[in-house]
């Protein structure tokens, strides 16, 4: 995916690394990467995607202004690069609670519905996340239902 988050992924530990004087942990790296990868999911990254995975990025996962464009900025010339996911959920699954999980999933749905339409790819990547970060079947869709824009 992104050589930046993969850059910032390559320290797994529970400590924290320090990244332009703002430290970031694992998980918010983690968690950043997966918001990263659907908004991407559609190959279009309209405005409203962008207010919301920064808003989403520096509200919830404290990352400064000049990380998040540049995240952004990365993400945008290497959408078309594959990845596995495996590398951010597991971070996930080490260290959150279920009602954590929830939570990262309501961000990604969100984000996902931020432009009002929800494309096949982002819901596909949206479920295939839930499925490597153990969510209910029934916690999925009351999630999806609960973030879906009228």
């Amino acid at each position: 995916m992104i050589k930046k988050i993969k850059g910032l992924l390559s320290n797994f530990s529970k400590q924290e690394e320090v990244v332009e004087d703002e430290r970031i942990s694992s998980l918010d790296k983690a968690c950043s990467a997966l918001l990263i990868e659907v908004a991407y999911a559609d190959k279009i990254f309209d405005e409203s995607e962008i207010i919301s995975l920064k808003k989403s990025l520096k509200e919830t996962y404290v990352l400064d202004d000049i990380i998040i464009e540049e995240l952004i900025a990365d993400a945008k010339t290497t959408v078309d690069e594959s990845t596995s996911l495996y590398e951010y959920t597991r971070v996930v699954n080490d260290e959150f609670t279920y009602s954590d999980k929830l939570e990262l999933l309501s961000r990604i749905w969100k984000l996902a519905f931020a432009d009002g339409n929800l494309d096949k790819y982002e819901d596909h990547l949206i479920r295939k996340i839930s499925d490597l970060i153990h969510i209910s079947h029934s916690d999925f869709i009351k999630i999806k239902l609960e973030n879906r824009i009228s």
